[in-house]
């Protein structure tokens, strides 16, 4: 008897042991599943929010502006200002608006790549350094755009304005041609690295 004893102590501390184990394992698939699920999540809203960044920067460098995007001052304000400055109010106006619009998923961005630098570290960081860096590039043509149409600004400023000009690349206006311009371009590539890097991570929910 002792010994049919012994024999069901060890079954059920075997059975024990191996529920343990299977427990172990379920933890640890649920918690990859879990893990690839979250980054699945993380990379597809950085990427959906990359393409509204990316189509928000295109907009900006639209040459056409229509007349619905150029506001006009109040009747009061514009009692004061003459043609050159009634121009100047509406297509700074538009810019200010088409850029809000780049600055909003900018920020968007900027709490996913929060999380991301949090779980994948910098390297994805690094990648979107290229693209701002094209934000900013295209921010400053915009900018010193906006200062040479501006009556207010002096000539003198204006003439050292026009000598920075000619030593950057004229990226204002997309040439809406069936092939990407120079900026258009190194925009592309800039975003397919980061396609590149994050694409592989939308696998990991089937993990």
């Amino acid at each position: 008897m002792e010994v049919f004893t012994v024999i069901k102590d060890l079954i059920v501390a075997g059975a024990a042991i191996t529920a343990a184990i299977v427990a172990v394992k379920g933890l640890d698939t649920w918690r990859r599943q879990l893990k690839g699920h979250s980054e699945y999540e993380l990379s597809r809203r950085i990427l959906v929010t990359l393409f509204k960044y990316r189509d928000a920067v295109n907009d900006v460098r639209h040459p056409a502006m229509w007349n619905y995007e150029i506001p006009k001052p109040s009747d009061e304000v514009k009692e004061s200002m003459d043609a050159g400055q009634i121009r100047f109010y509406g297509t700074s106006k538009a810019y200010q608006a088409r850029w809000e619009k780049v600055q909003d998923e900018r920020t968007s961005l900027y709490a996913d790549l929060l999380e991301a630098e949090a779980i994948w570290g910098d390297d994805l960081n690094n990648h979107f350094k290229d693209v701002f860096g094209l934000q900013h590039e295209l921010f400053t043509n915009i900018r010193l755009y906006l200062e040479l149409i501006n009556p207010e600004v002096p000539e003198h400023s204006k003439e050292a304005i026009r000598k920075v000009d000619e030593n950057k690349r004229d990226i204002m206006y997309d040439n809406l041609g069936e092939e990407p311009d120079e900026f258009k371009s190194d925009l592309i590539t800039a975003i397919k690295k980061i396609e590149v890097y994050l694409k592989p991570k939308l696998n990991q929910e089937k993990i």
